[in-house]
């Protein structure tokens, strides 16, 4: 449980910064991808958990990988030839993407076509780390 308290500490330092310092006219949603809690706690959730605000509203849950594929140090060719399958279950307000690491980018454009398929608009996404070369 060390990993989440350094999580919580990283997502109050960066994305719950970041929320108070964002302005926008209506409420957004914040999408933590698949936050499912097999390791004992969720990445994603600590991150958008520091988001909630006034404007940002985490919706956890609504974004979920049906193929459960651990992409840890995998190529690019190994994840786009086994996608995420990512099912959404929607939101009344525009989206804002949350994930722990872009690696290779595949997770966030593969959720964002889920989110645009369940006619929502996508503002953008956010990362904790950026791990492409």
């Amino acid at each position: 449980m060390v990993g989440a308290k350094i999580f919580d500490i990283l997502a109050n330092e960066s994305f719950a910064r970041f929320a108070q310092n964002f302005e926008y006219d209506e409420l957004l949603s914040v999408i933590p991808l698949d936050d499912n809690t097999d390791n004992g706690y969720s990445h994603t959730a600590i991150l958008a958990k520091a988001m909630k605000s006034d404007i940002f509203l985490p919706l956890y849950g609504s974004m979920r990988a049906k193929n459960k594929v651990k992409y840890a140090g995998q190529t690019l060719e190994f994840r786009q030839n086994n996608p995420r399958n990512f099912v959404f279950k929607g939101s009344k307000y525009p989206v804002i993407l949350l994930d722990d690491i872009i690696t290779t980018g595949t997770t966030l454009l593969e959720a964002k076509k889920a989110v645009i398929n369940a006619g929502v608009e996508v503002l953008f996404a956010l990362t904790l780390a950026d791990a492409r070369e």
